[in-house]
């Protein structure tokens, strides 16, 4: 895309990214957090969005007593990579999300960059077993 401001003319690369994110919450309203950041996400995005089936899981490596709602999406979107991982703690923060939250063992909403065009950015959490499950669902939709 060419882009004409006043003197000069800048051109922009337009390309398609595929965006794997994590989004976990623990509160007893995961129903409406997970439909609310399928909006979100929408609108932030703009691309084509496919949804694992959330699934419970118990928390890892946190103090919390409350099970974890989890879903994977899959997301191919124009927004530059740069914007990626900020556009994704703007909706934690819009969702409440704080620092202190984790200290209480609330996860208001989690939302985690796990694969961007071709790279594992998040080792560790691609590889556990409900990420792996739900990829597996949405890969083979593709097909």
């Amino acid at each position: 895309m060419v882009i004409s401001k006043n003197c000069c003319t800048f051109a922009v690369e337009m390309s398609t990214h595929k965006l794997y994110i994590g989004i976990g919450t623990n509160l007893s309203t995961a129903e409406q957090v997970l439909l609310w950041t399928k909006r979100k996400l929408s609108e932030a995005f703009r691309g084509t969005a496919r949804y694992s089936t959330p699934v419970k899981t118990n928390p890892i490596d946190f103090p919390s007593k409350e099970k974890f709602t989890n879903q994977l999406v899959i997301i191919e979107t124009d927004v530059p990579t740069a914007f990626a991982k900020p556009l994704l703690k703007s909706i934690e923060r819009q969702l409440g999300r704080t620092e202190d939250d984790a200290s209480r063992g609330v996860v208001r909403l989690d939302l985690d960059l796990l694969w961007m065009d071709e790279r594992i950015i998040r080792p560790e959490e691609w590889e556990r077993d409900y990420i792996k499950q739900a990829r597996e669902e949405l890969e083979g939709a593709e097909n």
